[in-house]
C-alpha cells in the first residue's frame, strides 16, 4: 500500500519530492549563510534562555551543549555547516533520483528529513515549556500551534520521500513491466486476452458507459445554479380518474349513436339516400337523429 498518490493533494508524488529538495536546499542556504555572517554569536540568545531558567539551567545536557558552544565554537560551526552541506548534497541527490527514477537516491533526504523532524520536534518541546514563564498565554497559544504545524509539514516531507521510493519500486516490479512495459513514463495500453478468456491475474480494462444526459460535473453545477439540471420530463396531471364511468346519456342520444339503427318506417324512407333524405320527404326525423347523434359525441369527447 503506497504512502500516498499526490502530493499536497494536487501534484504528482515525484513532483513533491522536487519541491521537498528545493526547500531543503534553500533552508540549509539561509542559514548556513546566517552561521557565516554572525557566526557564534548566533547562539547566545539561546543559551542565555537556557541559563536564566532554573528547571534547565543545571540540566546535564544542556550544560554539555552550552559548555561546547563556549569552549569550542569553531567546531560547533564547522560541525553545523557540515550538517548544512551534507543535507543540500542529499537533495541534490533526491531531486536527481526522482528524476531518472533511482529509488535508493531518496534515502538520504528521508534520513535527513526523519532526523530534523526529530530534532526540532525535542527542541520545540522544550522551548515552549521555557517560553511560558516569559510571555503570556495568547502568543504562547501561537507559537505552539505554529510549531506544530511546521512539525507536521517536515514529517509529511519524511513520507512523501518514502512514497517515492514505494513507487519506483512498484514500476520497476517484474509485474509491472509486463503490464505496461519498460517505459514507465510511456506505459503501454493493456491488451485482451486471447479468445476473452482471462487468468486470475489478468486485468481488464474499463469500459465507461455514457448516458444521453450525460455531462462534465462543471457544466452541471452551472446548470444547476440555473435550475436546468437535473433534467425533468413535463409531469402529467391527470384531470379524471383513469377509470372515470361511462357518463350518463338519454335514451334519444344512445339511439342516435347506434348506427345500426333500423327504427327508420321503411313507407317513408324506402331507398331513400340519408344525404336525400335531410333535405326531403322524411327529412324532420334524420335531422333529429343527426343533432343528436353530434350532441352525444360531444359529450363523450369532453369527457374522454
Amino acid at each position: 500500500m503506497l504512502f500516498m498518490e499526490s502530493y499536497l493533494c494536487y501534484c504528482s508524488v515525484r513532483l513533491g519530492v522536487l519541491i521537498v529538495s528545493l526547500i531543503n536546499i534553500i533552508k540549509c542556504l539561509a542559514f548556513s549563510i546566517y552561521l557565516f555572517v554572525h557566526g557564534i554569536q548566533s547562539y547566545h540568545p539561546l543559551v542565555e534562555l537556557f541559563e536564566q531558567d532554573a528547571q534547565y539551567a543545571e540540566n546535564r545536557v544542556v550544560r554539555r551543549y552550552i559548555h561546547w558552544i563556549e569552549n569550542y565554537p569553531d567546531k560547533v560551526l564547522i560541525y553545523n555547516q557540515v550538517l548544512l552541506y551534507s543535507n543540500i548534497a542529499a537533495a541534490l541527490l533526491a531531486s536527481f533520483g526522482s528524476f531518472k527514477l533511482y529509488k535508493w537516491l531518496l534515502l538520504p533526504l528521508a534520513l535527513f528529513e526523519l532526523l530534523y523532524l526529530i530534532q526540532f520536534t525535542s527542541f520545540h518541546i522544550v522551548l515552549m515549556i521555557v517560553l511560558k514563564k516569559l510571555i503570556n498565554l495568547g502568543l504562547l497559544i501561537v507559537l505552539t500551534l505554529v510549531g506544530s504545524f511546521y512539525i507536521l509539514f517536515e514529517g509529511y516531507n519524511c513520507v512523501t520521500c518514502l512514497a517515492m521510493f514505494q513507487i519506483i519500486s512498484l514500476v520497476k516490479s517484474q509485474r509491472y513491466r509486463e503490464l505496461y512495459g519498460n517505459d514507465p513514463f510511456h506505459p503501454l495500453a493493456l491488451k485482451r486476452a486471447p479468445n476473452n478468456s482471462y487468468s486470475k491475474d489478468s486485468v481488464q480494462q474499463l469500459r465507461i458507459l455514457e448516458t444521453p444526459d450525460d455531462t462534465d460535473i462543471d457544466e452541471q453545477k452551472r446548470l444547476a445554479k440555473l435550475g436546468l439540471w437535473p433534467r425533468r420530463q413535463p409531469q402529467v396531471i391527470s384531470v379524471i380518474p383513469a377509470q372515470a364511468p361511462m357518463p350518463q346519456l338519454k335514451w334519444w342520444q344512445q339511439q342516435a349513436l347506434d348506427k345500426d339503427d333500423k327504427l327508420q318506417d321503411s313507407k317513408i324512407y324506402r331507398n331513400w339516400q340519408p344525404n336525400e333524405l335531410l333535405s326531403g320527404v322524411g327529412g324532420e326525423v334524420q335531422r333529429k337523429n343527426a343533432l343528436n347523434r353530434r350532441y352525444a359525441e360531444g359529450e363523450l369527447y369532453r369527457w374522454y
